[in-house]
């Protein structure tokens, strides 16, 4: 498939998805965006073709025709009920895209996992105690997902492992590193996230690989309230 042909985005109504359609316009490159429900024309990215798509139920095999690479940016938003009974998105969904790409013979996909999958040594102790057991559920479906994708065949796959995601504009001094977090990165901003995402598949880096994202940021954004407050913890 040549360097031009379209990149399809799963999950592209999201954070990190609508940050993907950004920058990949922004660098010229050919995106399809599917959705379960398609966002409102106003908050679409200009220059962007979208899709419907129930990636559990509908056979979109035929929109991925032409297509060089799948990224996923599937996502389930925390809540107290996704946190003790999680949809299986991060793995039945991602077995669905694999099985429509092996459909179509594209064999380049990268998704969303987490770096809290694995210990992280530059992680506070206050993460561990406080986030990480509320996020149990979640990390063990994507360590799963990441099972799932070393067991098949033929596939050129990269699970990024972001730092906790934090909703700021993009930097581009995203450190990568193999597996873990360098030391002093505990945060990832989706537009950077997004911006790796794409340079994996653009540059066909980090192959069969999990590398961690995240940069240093400010207090602000890595105290134990600002955590708090964002994952609905007292």
């Amino acid at each position: 498939m040549n360097d031009t042909a379209p990149i399809a985005v799963f999950g592209a109504g999201g954070k990190t998805g609508t940050e993907i359609l950004r920058h990949a316009v922004r660098e010229g490159i050919a995106v399809r965006a599917f959705e379960n429900s398609l966002p409102e024309p106003s908050d679409r990215v200009d220059n962007v073709e979208y899709f419907q798509c129930d990636v559990f139920n509908d056979d979109f095999s035929g929109e991925l025709e032409d297509c060089r690479a799948v990224i996923s940016a599937l996502g389930i938003r925390f809540s107290p009920s996704t946190a003790i009974d999680p949809p299986p998105l991060y793995t039945e969904e991602t077995r669905r895209l694999v099985e429509a790409m092996s459909a179509t013979g594209i064999s380049r996909i990268v998704v969303i996992s987490a770096a809290f999958v694995e210990p992280q040594p530059s992680v506070p102790a206050w993460f561990e105690l406080t986030a990480r057991p509320a996020l149990h559920n979640f990390l063990e479906q994507m360590r799963a997902m990441e099972n799932l994708l070393e067991r098949a065949k033929g596939l050129e796959w990269t699970a990024a492992r972001p730092g906790w995601l934090l909703d700021e504009p993009y930097t581009g001094e995203a450190v990568i590193t193999d597996e873990r977090l360098a030391q002093d990165c505990f945060r990832c901003r989706h537009a950077d996230l997004a911006a790796a995402m794409l340079e994996f598949v653009c540059e066909n880096t980090w192959v069969n690989a999990k590398p961690a994202i995240a940069r240093p940021e400010a207090d602000r954004f890595e105290k134990v309230s600002a955590l708090k407050a964002e994952l609905g913890i007292d």
